[in-house]
């Protein structure tokens, strides 16, 4: 079952870009029903959690987003407020480009402390 859930999970190229206007800060380049993860820091006690940004995001439908949620750091000391990581799993389900907006943000506030982009390039296996 592992093995299986690794090679579902497999990262087929993560290449981080610049922070120049208009790029992304990572891009994932899968065939068609091959799967990514986006590790993100986070820190509940604070209030802000990630989430996508669906208005922002586009062309969302051909992926499958799912949500891994936060675990502590590896081979961290569980401390009471201390950060960890949310983990994300993209999914290219049909061919195509799309950008996904993950915000982070408390629910209860308009405005993102700050945001991260990934641009997919799906292709047809």
């Amino acid at each position: 079952m592992r093995a299986q859930l690794r090679y579902s999970l497999a990262i087929v190229m993560i290449m981080a870009v610049g922070t120049g206007a208009g790029a992304a800060e990572q891009t994932f380049r899968l065939a068609v029903g091959q799967s990514a993860s986006v590790e993100l820091e986070e820190n509940p006690s604070t209030g802000y959690r990630w989430e996508v940004d669906a208005k922002a995001s586009s062309n969302l439908p051909i992926l499958r987003i799912g949500d891994r949620g936060f675990s502590e750091r590896e081979g961290g000391k569980r401390l009471l407020g201390a950060p960890g990581i949310h983990r994300w799993s993209i999914e290219a389900a049909s061919a195509g480009t799309a950008r996904v907006i993950f915000v982070y943000r408390r629910p209860w506030e308009d405005k993102a402390a700050r945001s991260h982009e990934v641009a997919v390039e799906a292709t047809a296996r």
